[in-house]
């Protein structure tokens, strides 16, 4: 077992994306987790779940609690950063091991990217692209692609017990097309736009933050439901017909492993997607256009014959974050 510690790069309640869902199922598996919130709260660590810890305080964390944990430990310390930025910083730690989670292909990152790939004993990333990439810039530095994966905690693979539930009161009625995530640069508001106007008698809606753009409705049947607590988003999820990955396509979206693609895949739903890299080796999951016309004419198919929603299932319970942290464990140790 090994002391692994997530540097203050986001706060613990901001979403459950890859950094909390490895870290969670990390402490899950027997290790000790130590997740750094960007606040400096004064307040004592919290542990939320067995072995668990919420740092509030980093600095006081690190000034008074640290040095003793590193007095009494027995097991190897390993940070565990998906923000170059901070390559610099992490030497405070004086732990054994430094992995630097690739996780995208942030234009804003790459100035620091070579700092944190000297620094960081090896590199984890998330897609083929990615890799690839990697592993050309790179050659001599250990490096492994452990992708995004879908949280059963979620309970989305359980059709069973809709009734626990909460049944949400602003989802249109009719038959609903549905994008769960960021209103974020990459999404295609062009395609988002056609898709409303097109598929007559269905509604396409979108749940989450607005990230870097305004969303401006300009249909009737298109919906934007803001950002919902994430225990409310299996409820909006299982009275979805179809769920759609509208991408732009670049070189963020290009290495992109989206996280929503495994969890729409849980509930069963079809999947419509741009043309990812990624989506392509979910196939035949999850159903890939290669453009805008045969995206309209995938989700007009997946909604008059929704396809096989046990094989979706199954296929998102073989990838799940248990699963990635069995080959962090044999990667890393």
């Amino acid at each position: 077992m090994a002391i692994f510690i997530y540097p203050p790069t986001i706060d613990w309640s901001w979403m459950m994306q890859r950094p909390q869902q490895l870290m969670k199922h990390l402490a899950r598996a027997g290790h000790t987790v130590y997740y750094c919130n960007k606040t400096q709260e004064e307040a004592l660590p919290e542990e939320i779940a067995p072995g668990l810890y919420l740092i509030k305080h980093h600095q006081q964390w690190l000034d008074t609690d640290w040095p003793d944990i590193k007095k009494k430990k027995t097991a190897p310390s390993v940070i565990w950063c998906s923000l170059p930025q901070l390559s610099s910083s992490l030497s405070c730690y004086q732990a054994d091991r430094i992995i630097y989670d690739c996780v995208d292909e942030f234009p804003r990152w790459a100035p620091y990217e070579r700092d944190m790939a000297t620094t960081a004993d090896a590199i984890v990333c998330t897609s083929d692209r990615l890799f690839n990439r990697l592993a050309r810039q790179y050659p001599t530095k250990r490096l492994a692609l452990i992708r995004n994966a879908y949280d059963p905690d979620m309970r989305l693979h359980l059709p069973g017990e809709p009734d626990v539930l909460q049944i949400p009161e602003d989802l249109p009625a009719g038959p609903t097309l549905g994008y769960i995530g960021a209103w974020a640069p990459w999404i295609d508001p062009n395609l988002v736009t056609r898709l409303a106007r097109e598929q007559r008698g269905a509604r396409v809606v979108v749940i989450g933050p607005e990230f870097g753009r305004k969303f401006l409705p300009s249909r009737v049947g298109l919906h934007f439901l803001g950002m919902k607590p994430h225990h409310l988003l299996p409820g909006y999820l299982r009275l979805m017909d179809v769920c759609l990955i509208p991408f732009r396509l670049n070189p963020l979206t290009l290495a992109t492993n989206p996280v929503k693609a495994y969890e729409y895949l849980a509930a069963g739903k079809p999947v419509i997607s741009s043309d990812l890299p990624e989506c392509r080796l979910m196939q035949p999951f999850v159903d890939v256009a290669s453009s805008p016309e045969e995206f309209l004419k995938l989700t007009a198919a997946r909604l008059r014959d929704p396809g096989d929603s046990e094989a979706r299932r199954q296929f998102a319970l073989q990838h799940t974050w248990a699963h990635r942290v069995q080959e962090i464990e044999e990667f890393v140790f």
